[in-house]
């Protein structure tokens, strides 16, 4: 891809005006801003081994290292992709009224200490092997609404976690202060689909258990079942129906290998505050903190797709 473009700019170069010139190199510098932008708005430091370049109508750059230095992460991404302009708005500190952003081929190197999460994904990253996240919206600035067509992390044995769903509330200058853009936020959809992709191996499920570790009676994963099991006789009986409920109890009973694909989803006519789920830190009834809200669950072989 890189000696076409190559070929196409030489081309150009010889049959074209030096206004035509002007332009191309205009493309290639948003492309280039846009990763300045995006490191400004998050406070984090983005070096690509070479200089960002529009290909096919896209943004493309090879060989970044992100490092979050108060936050102790540094990444290592084989190439970063995202539509033309999708990161331009963030120069202002507003939210792009579209953005595709793909990461491919990504490893933790560092990782902040004590958090679980991030330590799974470096231990996964150390035995050499990558993975891919992406991040696509459409905000309507007019409305407050963002539509988030997936928010993914994908793993190489096909294990993939995408999350998509309805915002309202979402106000342009979100980037600048998201601790304050988040109180009005409310959602009326979510949707959570993980697929099992190679039952034989499933980081995925590996990243939950890391993350739940705590919870693990002395790392006891059948006294763990039994008290999810409990949890969902007694939390989830009036949240999901029959089938969800059944289907729920079928996916802890396979822990820690599940052998299918899992599919949550979350509805709220009347819309459903974000802030409403720390009330699960406070230890609030499931029932009365989803109050309002239709749960759907379902687990069994090739869910995903249905939502694809």
């Amino acid at each position: 891809m890189r000696h076409l473009a190559l070929a196409g700019f030489v081309i150009l170069s010889t049959v074209t005006s030096s206004a035509a010139q002007t332009i191309l190199r205009m493309d290639n510098a948003s492309c280039i801003g846009g990763l300045g932008n995006l490191a400004k708005v998050a406070k984090i430091d983005i070096t690509p081994a070479t200089t960002p370049r529009k290909v096919v109508g896209k943004c493309d750059a090879q060989s970044v290292q992100v490092v979050a230095q108060q936050a102790g992460v540094m990444l290592d991404i084989n190439r970063i992709k995202w539509n033309r302009n999708g990161l331009s708005p963030l120069a202002d500190g507003k939210l792009p009224e579209q953005l595709r952003l793909e990461l491919r081929g990504v490893k933790v190197l560092e990782a902040p200490a004590g958090d679980p999460a991030w330590a799974y994904l470096a231990d996964y990253s150390r035995s050499g092997r990558a993975f891919d996240a992406g991040l696509a919206f459409v905000f309507d600035p007019d409305t407050g609404v963002l539509d988030l067509t997936g928010a993914s992390i994908s793993f190489r044995n096909g294990n993939t976690a995408k999350l998509s769903g309805r915002l309202h509330g979402v106000v342009q200058g979100f980037p600048q202060n998201p601790e304050m853009g988040v109180f009005p936020l409310s959602i009326d959809d979510l949707t959570l689909a993980v697929s099992n992709g190679d039952a034989r191996k499933n980081p995925l499920t590996e990243l939950g258990i890391a993350v739940l570790k705590k919870n693990i009676p002395n790392g006891n994963i059948g006294k763990f079942r039994a008290l999810a099991t409990l949890y969902i006789a007694n939390e989830l009986s009036g949240v999901l129906d029959r089938n969800g409920l059944a289907d729920s109890q079928r996916l802890v009973s396979e822990l820690p290998n599940p052998k299918g694909d899992f599919l949550l989803r979350l509805m709220a006519d009347k819309g459903y505050p974000v802030l409403r789920f720390g009330l699960l830190r406070t230890g609030s009834k499931l029932s009365q903190m989803l109050d309002g809200v239709s749960v759907e669950f379902a687990y069994g072989p090739d869910l995903f797709a249905t939502v694809n």
